[in-house]
Formats: C-alpha cells, structure tokens, sequence
C-alpha cells in the first residue's frame, strides 16, 4: 500500500463530539492549524444531555477567554433556538422522586433542585455536535468524517496517523476526544485495569415519544417536572426522563428516557433490553403511568458496566479528554463540566507549547491530578447516592451533600467570569480552594466538609451490606444534617456576576436587601431536612425583579 506524506498540521484531534470540536474550533480560532477526524459522520445520536449552571459558565469562561462566542450560544435555551437548532429543551431543576418497589410515589418524597433564574439546557446532541463542528470548520479546522485510523505512532519528532486507505497525517500534538473505545488507550495500553473506581452501574437507553408529563397538576413542588431532568430514584438505581419537547421553541417531540442500575444488584438477564426496561417499570406503578403510552423510536441501548479509568491521560504529545481517560455515571449531569474543566486546562500550556515547540510531560501534569480528582470525586459522589437510595431521609441528606458543593462553585465561578469580562486578567480564573475535591472555585471548606459526610455514609454501606438496619440510615442522615452546621458555607451573590452571566435581566436590578435574603435562604434550603424544593428560584426571581419580599426564601 502507497503511503501519503503530506497532510501536515499543527494539532489532530480524534472525535468530533462536544470535547473535540471545541478545542478544535477554539485552536484554529487562534491560528493554529487544525485537523479533525472522525470514523463516523454527523449528524448522530450521542448521550450526555443534561446541563447545569456549572457546565454553561464553565462554556461562558471558554468563549469569553478565547474569543469564541459561538460556544456560548450552546449555554442558553434562546440562543440555541436562535442560532443553532430547535430541538433542545429547557431544564428549570434537578428532580428526584423516590419510589420503593410496588408502591404509588408519594409526592412528600420529592425534591427539587432549581437551576435559579436562568434556564438550563436538554441538548439534542446530535443538532449541538454538529453545530460545534461547523463553528470549528468556520474558524478554519480541516475535518475529515467517515474516516478510520488504523495506526498511530508518536516519537521526538511527532504524531503521525495511518488510515484505512492509506493516508497519513502528521502533527505535533494528538488530542484524543473520543470515548471508551478509545484508539489512543488501546495503542499505549492507558486502561487501569480493573478500574479503581468503586462505583458499579450499567445503562439501558433510547428515545421516545408520547411520554406524559409527571404528576401534571398534582405536584406539590414549585417547578413542573416536565421542565425538570426528571430521576426516578430507587434502591441501587434510577430512570431518567429528559424532554426536548418541553418549551414552546422546541420542535422536536421526543423525550431520552434511561434506566442505570446497579449490576451486583441487578445482574444483566439473557432478554431484549426493552424487554428489561418494562420488568421495572412493572415494580414502580408511578414510572410505569408515565411512560404507558410512549412509543420507543430508536434502537435500545444496553450496557455492560459504565466505569473506566486510565493509568494517565496525558503523555509526550498527547492527551486524553474526559471521556477518553474515564467515566462513571450520568447522575448529577457531571460529565460535560469534567469535558469542559479539562478543555479549559489544556488549552493554554498547548498553546504555548505550540510556540516554543516544547512538548515535555511537565507541562501537561496538572492535567493528571485535574482528571484523577474529578474523577474520584463523581466517583465518591454517585457511589454514595445509590448507596442513600436505601432510605428516602438518607438521600434527603447525601442531596445536600451534593447541592452545598455545586451552587458554591456556580456562584464562585460566576464572579469569576464577570471579573474576566472587565478586567481580562487571567489571575481571576484562579480558584481559592488550596485543596479542592472538586473544583478551584469551591467553598473552601468543601473538601473537608465531603470527605467527612462520604465517610458517613460509606460506614452506612459497609453495615447496610452486612445487616440492613433502617434506624441506622435515620441515624446517618441526622449526622449529615449535624455536618452541615459547622460550617460556614457563605453565598457569595454578586448582582453584575449574576447579570454577566445571564441570570438577571439587563434592564432589571435587585437591591442589597433583596441579595441578602436570598443568601439566608439559600443556605436555610441547603441544610433544613424539611425543605424540599431547593432553589425553586423562579419565585425569588420574579420577587426580585418587583422589588417584593419573597416567603419563598425562607427569611
């Protein structure tokens, strides 16, 4: 076979998902030379639906810090109904209902988490990816789709792929922005095998139409669940619900409907996965009313165990993105702010390793314990959420857990951004966390703070295993709720970070009166055990804006 020896660039990136494509469209925006490739061709199916304020500021700071504002676009429901597709919906909250095995759902054990004032997002991935690989050819990358590498080999004088037919491809750095089968593992054996995380799930998934709404018009919570990413939670496992049909600019009618269970609990049968899927629905009555007229318009999907890890991402000439290093679980929609964190920490050291041509492995180390904590922590996190599934005061506690380390961070990250938009000075990218579990801008307590309430919980599981005791989780939960007290937590609201990034209106204020309230509030919702509509922010919102005291905040 006759070898190619042309087709030279600065950076190739394997995948064009969400990971690939924004470096892409962010390096050529920057004049670097860009190849993208990819075996299969958009547009495509693809998971990772979800977003929270966490992931759209995360995608704020990028285009803001690189000039990109396309990638913003993707951060708010009417931008992306403006400028990119009108199949996505909104997500006003993070809902959890609790079920228990052959009974009806009680509405009392219901918790929302609101998304405050500002929507987030359902994305249609196959519409978002291939928007993003038309920003990053617009910039200037090169793409090549329906194309498979066969080789890769990387030496002191770089990076050079062989495909099927026989080109080849030449550069200075790889970025591999792929998945679980990715080439670049596979080629320098990266797979951590077995996988160190604890956490076991497996997934069984596809899309539907003609899902009903949950409990419409007896939902004694703030926010319609039809606007929520709905979880119905139950002992070692859940059923997602995420509408794209859920805003009047949306014209998609269909609705990603999932099960993740636990396979040591739930060891997968010899049967059709949709097969699978209506034996649980047939132990959860109020799951099984909501789905019984839907209408399945894709294959199923089923998994094996989701888990995954690598012994590095990162290597001379060379990284592995999020999804290409590991991965966990979907719960709490983690798994595009890991993307975007690490997309953030690249992008500098490559860039100047592109200008002075020096590639060592120092430089990209920081991406390493930046993977491993992320990793670790989500790891820790859902481990703990299916192990709370046991008892619904439990995972009322672990939810604070969760919520507390989150809207800390979106605050921080908030000013963050609004300080960069004035000042450009990068120093205001720096987090004050010295040793965070999770993120630069979390509380910096927060670390400690996890630590202790996971270890709870991890002795809760450790007994549970040996001897389920249902007084014992009450007592777990009651020293959850203890932690939570010695700590200070504050709430760090600032109006032009919460105008900067999106979160009030332009042409609206709040008063110091106003923003302190909502600072009690907050916190009175994150650690009451008796709250269970957390942030149902579109009331404090509204108030806000009228100027009127708002009973909602609980002040």
């Amino acid at each position: 076979m006759v070898i190619e020896t042309g087709n030279k660039y600065d950076v190739i990136i394997l995948g064009t998902g969400m990971a690939g494509t924004i470096v892409g469209a962010i390096l050529a925006r920057q004049g670097v030379s860009v190849l993208l490739i990819d075996a299969k061709v958009h547009p495509r199916f693809a998971v990772g639906e979800s977003t929270i304020p966490h992931t759209s500021l995360l995608l704020s700071l990028l285009a803001e810090r690189y000039g990109v504002p396309d990638i913003e676009h993707i951060a708010f429901p009417d931008r992306i109904a403006r400028y990119v597709c009108s199949s996505c919906g909104i997500k006003r909250s993070f809902g959890f209902a609790y079920h228990r095995p052959g009974q009806v759902y009680d509405p009392r054990e219901g918790l929302q988490f609101g998304t405050s004032s500002k929507d987030e997002n359902h994305l249609f991935r196959q519409d978002i990816d291939a928007y993003l690989l038309y920003v990053a050819v617009h910039y200037g990358a090169a793409v090549r789709q329906n194309t498979k590498v066969t080789e890769i080999a990387i030496d002191q004088q770089g990076v050079t792929l062989q495909t099927a037919v026989g080109e080849a491809f030449h550069a200075q750095y790889l970025v591999d922005g792929t998945g679980y089968e990715s080439q670049l593992a596979q080629r320098y054996n990266l797979r951590e095998k077995p996988t160190s995380l604890k956490h076991h799930s497996r997934t069984l998934f596809t899309h539907m139409i003609d899902v009903k709404p949950f409990q419409e018009g007896d939902n004694p919570l703030s926010l319609s669940w039809h606007q929520s990413t709905l979880h119905h939670v139950f002992e070692r496992g859940w059923f997602w619900v995420i509408p794209f049909n859920n805003q009047p600019l949306s014209t998609n009618p269909l609705i990603s409907v999932g099960l993740t269970i636990d396979p040591r609990r739930y060891p997968k049968p010899d049967m059709p996965p949709e097969r699978e899927f209506q034996q649980f629905l047939d132990c959860f009555p109020s799951v099984a009313e909501q789905l019984k007229e839907a209408k399945t318009v894709r294959p199923w999907v089923s998994t094996g165990r989701l888990q995954y890890s690598s012994t590095r991402c990162t290597g001379y000439r060379f990284c592995l993105m999020s999804h290409a290093a590991g991965a966990v679980d979907p719960l709490f929609s983690r798994g595009l702010i890991n993307t975007s964190e690490l997309i953030l920490a690249l992008l500098d050291p490559l860039l100047a390793a592109l200008q002075d041509g020096d590639f060592a492995d120092e430089r990209f180390r920081h991406l390493e314990c930046r993977q491993r904590r992320v990793l670790a922590y989500n790891d820790r996190l859902v481990n703990c959420a299916f192990t709370s599934w046991a008892d619904f005061d439990l995972w009322n506690a672990w939810l604070r857990v969760w919520a507390l380390g989150t809207i800390l961070t979106e605050y921080r990250l908030m000013n963050a951004l609004a300080d960069y938009t004035t000042t450009r000075d990068p120093a205001c990218l720096q987090g004050e966390a010295n040793n965070p579990v999770f993120s630069e801008f979390e509380d910096p307590d927060y670390a400690v703070f996890f630590n202790r309430a996971a270890a709870l919980m991890e002795s809760f599981e450790a007994g549970w295993e040996r001897s389920p005791d249902q007084a014992r989780a009450g007592e777990t939960a009651e020293q959850i709720f203890a932690l939570t007290g010695e700590y200070e937590f504050p709430v760090p609201l600032r109006r032009e970070a919460m105008r900067r990034a999106g979160w009030l209106a332009e042409d609206k204020d709040i008063s110091d009166r106003n923003i302190e309230a909502a600072r009690r509030g907050y916190r009175w919702a994150l650690t009451n055990p008796t709250s269970r509509d957390l942030f149902g922010n579109v009331h404090a919102f509204y108030r806000w804006r009228s100027q009127e005291p708002d009973p909602h905040l609980g002040v």
